[in-house]
């Protein structure tokens, strides 16, 4: 199925993500990918998106990630979510972070994303991707 529109892009990525299939989520992120957590790069290609996501999985293995609201424009898309997951390591917190991404598709894939939120269980997930 050829993905067009920037919704439809991000929406297939988020059940690419709640399968976790890295394999689809690769194949849905552009290779210069660049994505901004909180106004600082978080994430600077499509293999250190991919690394996240593992850790994510790895970290959390019912991690997954609802959909709250869609709003797109164009190429890009702003999409209110919230990631949830229980922790693998006994003892450790469990994931409930609310937050909001704004991201440009461009060819049928993600090549920009601006993700906005307020959680240390997701910070301690990305700290170390792209050193």
């Amino acid at each position: 199925m050829s993905v067009t529109d920037a919704a439809e892009v991000y929406l297939q990525y988020n059940s690419a993500e709640n399968a976790h299939d890295l394999d689809l989520l690769e194949s849905l992120v552009a290779p210069g990918l660049v994505v901004e957590v909180n106004g600082r790069v978080g994430v600077s290609s499509a293999d250190e998106d991919r690394e996240a996501m593992r850790r994510l999985f790895e970290t959390y293995p019912d991690y997954r990630r609802s959909i709250e609201d869609v709003l797109e424009a164009g190429d890009r898309v702003t999409v209110r979510w919230r990631m949830l997951g229980t922790p693998a390591a006994a003892g450790a917190a469990a994931l409930d972070v609310p937050g909001c991404s704004v991201v440009t598709a461009r060819e049928g894939q993600l090549a920009e994303a601006y993700l906005y939120y307020d959680g240390e269980a997701l910070d301690r997930i990305l700290a170390g991707i792209g050193d």
